[in-house]
């Protein structure tokens, strides 16, 4: 089964619709998707890791902060990432928990081909569709 991601136009956003056998692959797709808006990701060696945890009452809440918290990283940590992995998300009582990592390397403006600056990710247009053979994940980013 096939992963990826694609961008569709919006007005002053930009809406990314991207697909995977498994919800965690989708989340993974996802995080690319969004770091490929920012830079060419093929620039960015994967060198280090960074642990990551993201919570959500709902797996749309769980998407907004995975994805916030992968943006937040370029200012945080000083660091790029282009490999993406969603270890696994579960639900526990009344909320959903992811735990991944991300891999790249600190910020080179000489060799990161940088595109555009991602303010934040959107509630509009999300969706996430689960199927057995797929997920399907469609969300707005605000540039």
């Amino acid at each position: 089964m096939s992963r990826g991601f694609k961008y569709h136009e919006h007005t002053a956003d930009i809406i990314v619709e991207c697909w995977a056998p498994t919800l965690e692959e989708a989340f993974a797709e996802a995080g690319l998707a969004t770091y490929e808006v920012i830079l060419d990701t093929s620039t960015v060696e994967p060198r280090e890791t960074i642990e990551l945890e993201a919570e959500g009452i709902d797996l749309q809440e769980l998407l907004v902060e995975w994805v916030g918290r992968l943006i937040a990283l370029i200012d945080i940590e000083g660091m790029f990432y282009s490999r993406f992995e969603v270890i696994d998300i579960k639900q526990i009582e009344d909320e959903y928990h992811l735990n991944g990592r991300a891999y790249g390397e600190s910020i080179n403006h000489d060799k990161h081909d940088t595109r555009t600056e991602v303010k934040a990710m959107t509630y509009a247009g999300m969706k996430i569709d689960e199927t057995p053979e797929q997920t399907r994940i469609w969300f707005t980013l605000d540039l």
